[in-house]
Order: structure tokens, then C-alpha cells, then sequence
């Protein structure tokens, strides 16, 4: 199981899913991936020549980066099986284009817009999805517009279509835009979730504002616009993965130091004291693509400030912890492994993050043999797959079946190989595997004690 992938199409082909009443704004959008196309080269796309003879031995990523698997299911099932991966939850974004009017990657949209680029990607999803039902498990995004009432018709719709998560949006708290978390205006997402049985994901990226990545492409390239007249860049912007050199220290390039942001954690305590997790008790969260390392940490740190002053809440951090959450980890770290039991072992669940290139893929079995060779069979079956099938109520003989079918036998993975150094090395390069934990408690006091105060505000303003 990936907890961790993704699926789009190529920005053209959004076209013909978005509303005809939508489609004079669809140039924009277009404008918009143009000069996004800069960042995602600078991010490293497409891999050297040099570095795929380190990771692409196969030649899986031969054929336009793979990138095809993105919007072709038939092609997908063929890549992900390769690796053993019979069913993946999957995530919209992908860097051959960006959901319209709705990802952050886009100028700054109405909340219209927002809406109507969510349906579109949602009508995509949902046939997508079709080709294999139970293994292809779209998460739909959920926009509020014009109002809660057309929200939560949209979560009915993905549960009839065999959904279980979704994407809520991802400006909550960022000023001047949705309110934050705590604020009892979202208690009709979290009311349906948990009626209807859907886990709500916030993954990587989330907290930030609409526009930023435009803003930071015109900056980097000088105002080029449309993948035109961009400026030289510094050669000490562009980390490149040079298998041979010796380095006093591992270089990540700037996918892996992307994965180091904070603003994905925040809706942790922001359930927590805003009283969501009390009014909602059997709702489920999980945190995608953001690591599981700095759980522990977080986690001791709010347990203290809990019993310091307690509040309203009824519970302890940890304890709602253990009843609502769980973690996806992508990228996956020996420092995720290491906390697993701090953690809580039926919590972590790993992700492939297919197609993305700091992902697994092609390299999904080296990477567990790296990762998790050393830890009992009981508990890398858990993190595998295991833990998928318990937290979101999946479909078991299914998978079982094509499991048996594609899946690597454990004799086959953890058969005490040592990996090829420069693999092991590409694997730091593109991720990170040997990051330590990123805690950093003057930042995480600034941005608790700021969602505190938003918290208690709210939660006396609702009378809840």
C-alpha cells in the first residue's frame, strides 16, 4: 500500500473536465503553469544522465520520466506493480502540471474558481479511479463554495464512488484567506467525515498562501514569464547529485529541504484545542508527506504544555494522538523508522509518492531493504500494508489477491543485501534518508502559542 502517491493531467487536458462557464479563465491558468514549469526545473527535473545510471538501472523512467502514469491508470498499474504496490491513495499535483485555480501553485483564485478548478480534478479522479476500484484510491478535493451545503455534496459523492479520504483546502489559517482549523466554520466538513467514514489528509504544502510559487518563480527568473528569457541562475542554486564525489557531508538537492516545512503540522494542535477532536470523536486525520519523525517531539512538547494549563480540552495530545491520527510517510527516513513505537507502530504507513521523483519509484524494494531491513517482519508488514487496511476500512481479500499476484516475497526483500553505495547516496541526494529530526522549539513555541489564543478565541465565540 502507498498511503503517498499522486495522479493529474497535463494542464491542457484539465479543459475538458472544468464548466464551460470557466473555461475564458482557463488562459490564466495556463500563464500560470508556464511560469511554474521554471520551478519544477529547478527542483531537478529532469534527473542527469548521471544520477539516473545510479537509480533508473531498469529504465522505468526512460519514457517521459514516467510521467504518463500520472493520468494513464493502465500505464500506472503497470509501473506500480513492477515495485509491488497493488493500491495507492492519490493525491492531486504533479510536475506536469498543477490542479487549476485551486493549488497553490496558481496566482492567487476566487473562491469560484477554486471550486470549479476542484471539480474538474474530482471528474478526472472519479474515471481515473474507475479502472481499477479499491487499488486506484482517489482523494478528492473538498472546496466550501458556494457554501457547506455543496461541500458536503461532494463528500457524499466521493464516498458513493468508493473514496475514503479527502483533500481539504490547504489555505486554511494563511491570513486573509479560510479561516484556521480551530474555527468551528469548518464543523460541517468534520461532521461529514466522520459520518460518512472519510479520513480528511493534510498533506505537504498545506498552511501556505495561493501565489507563493508564482511569486518565487518571478523572483528566481527575473519576472520571465511563459518559460521565456529566464536568467542565468547561480550554480550554487542547483545542488546536483554527483555519484562520485566525496562529500564531508551529504548533499540534499532542494526536493529533500522542501520536506523540511513546518505549516503541515499546525492542524495537529489546532484540532486539538479548537475542540474538534472532542466534538468530533471519531473522526481521523492523517499527515501525508511530511515525515513522522518530528511526531514524538511535538507530541512531548504540547503533553507538557497540556498539563501546564490544561483548558477545555478532555483529553491529553497523546491521547488524541492515538484516536484520531495517523502518519503517511513518504520519503521515509531511518529517523521515521526509529520512532515507530513512540509513534505508535499501527499508526505509520508508508508512501511511494509515485511519480515523483523523491519518491520511491523505481526504487520501492532497495528502498525498503535500506529503511526497514532491520526491524521485525511484523512491523515492516504493518507499515507496508497492514496498517492501510486497518485505519481505513479497505478492502481486504482484494488486495490480499493482488498482493499474491505482484507483491515481493519477504525472503526476496529482506535477504540482507548491502545496496550499492551510490544508490544509498542518491537516496540522501533526492530525500534525505539520513536527515536528522526537525524540531525547532522557538518555532514551534511562536506558532503554538498563536493558535492557542486563536483556539480558545474561537472556541468561546462558538459557545461549543
Amino acid at each position: 500500500m502507498s498511503a503517498d502517491s499522486h495522479a493529474c493531467l497535463p494542464p491542457m487536458m484539465y479543459k475538458q473536465y472544468l464548466e464551460s462557464e470557466y473555461h475564458d479563465s482557463f488562459e490564466d491558468y495556463l500563464a500560470d503553469t508556464k511560469i511554474i514549469s521554471n520551478i519544477v526545473d529547478l527542483l531537478g527535473y529532469p534527473p542527469t544522465e548521471k544520477a539516473l545510471d545510479v537509480f533508473d538501472t531498469r529504465g522505468a523512467m526512460s519514457v517521459e520520466l514516467g510521467e504518463v502514469g500520472y493520468y494513464d491508470p493502465t500505464w500506472r498499474l503497470r509501473q506500480v506493480e513492477a515495485e509491488g504496490v497493488v493500491a495507492e491513495f492519490l493525491h492531486p499535483f504533479g510536475t506536469i502540471g498543477f490542479t487549476p485555480f485551486v493549488d497553490i501553485m496558481n496566482s492567487p483564485r476566487s473562491h469560484e474558481l477554486r471550486a470549479a478548478g476542484s471539480r474538474a480534478h474530482n471528474r478526472f479522479l472519479e474515471e481515473f479511479c474507475s479502472e481499477a476500484p479499491g487499488r486506484l484510491l482517489g482523494v478528492p478535493l473538498i472546496y466550501p463554495w458556494p457554501d457547506w451545503d455543496a461541500a458536503v455534496r461532494d463528500m457524499v459523492r466521493a464516498k458513493e464512488t468508493g473514496c475514503y479520504a479527502i483533500y481539504p483546502p490547504t489555505f486554511a489559517g494563511v491570513p486573509g484567506d479560510l479561516p484556521a482549523l480551530y474555527d468551528s466554520w469548518w464543523d460541517p466538513m468534520w461532521a461529514a467525515a466522520q459520518d460518512l467514514g472519510l479520513v480528511v489528509h493534510v498533506h505537504a504544502s498545506f498552511g501556505n498562501p495561493q501565489g507563493a510559487g508564482v511569486a518565487l518563480a518571478e523572483v528566481a527568473f527575473s519576472g520571465a514569464t511563459g518559460g521565456e528569457g529566464a536568467a542565468s541562475l547561480d550554480a550554487g542554486m542547483l545542488p546536483e547529485f554527483d555519484p562520485d564525489a566525496v562529500d564531508d557531508e551529504p548533499k540534499d538537492s532542494l526536493l529533500a529541504q522542501f520536506f523540511e516545512s513546518f505549516t503541515e503540522r499546525r492542524p495537529l494542535w489546532q484540532l486539538m484545542w479548537g475542540g474538534v477532536f472532542d466534538r468530533f470523536p471519531k473522526l481521523k486525520v492523517v499527515f501525508d508527506e511530511i515525515h513522522a519523525d518530528w511526531v514524538p517531539p511535538t507530541l512531548a512538547y504540547l503533553d507538557a504544555k497540556h498539563a501546564a494549563e490544561p483548558g477545555a480540552m478532555k483529553l491529553t495530545p497523546t491521547e488524541y494522538w492515538k484516536r484520531h491520527c495517523g502518519v503517511g510517510t513518504s520519503l521515509m527516513r531511518y529517523g521515521d523508522v526509529a520512532v515507530r513505537h513512540e509513534i505508535g507502530i499501527e499508526k505509520v504507513m508508508m508512501g511511494t509518492d509515485y511519480p515523483h521523483m523523491e519518491g520511491t519509484w523505481p526504487n520501492t524494494h532497495d528502498w525498503i531493504r535500506q529503511t526497514l531491513g532491520g526491524i521485525p517482519e511484523n512491523e515492516a508488514r504493518a507499515i507496508l500494508g497492514e496498517n492501510c487496511i486497518d485505519f481505513y476500512g479497505l478492502d481486504r481479500p482484494l488486495l490480499e489477491k493482488h498482493a499474491k499476484r505482484v507483491g515481493p516475497l519477504v525472503g526476496e526483500l529482506f535477504d540482507g543485501r548491502q545496496l550499492d553505495p551510490k544508490l544509498v547516496k542518491h537516496f540522501e541526494f533526492r530525500a534525505g534518508i539520513g536527515k536528522s529530526v526537525n524540531f525547532d522549539e522557538a518555532q514551534m513555541t511562536e506558532a503554538f502559542e498563536n493558535d492557542r489564543a486563536g483556539a480558545t478565541q474561537a472556541l468561546a465565540a462558538s459557545g461549543k
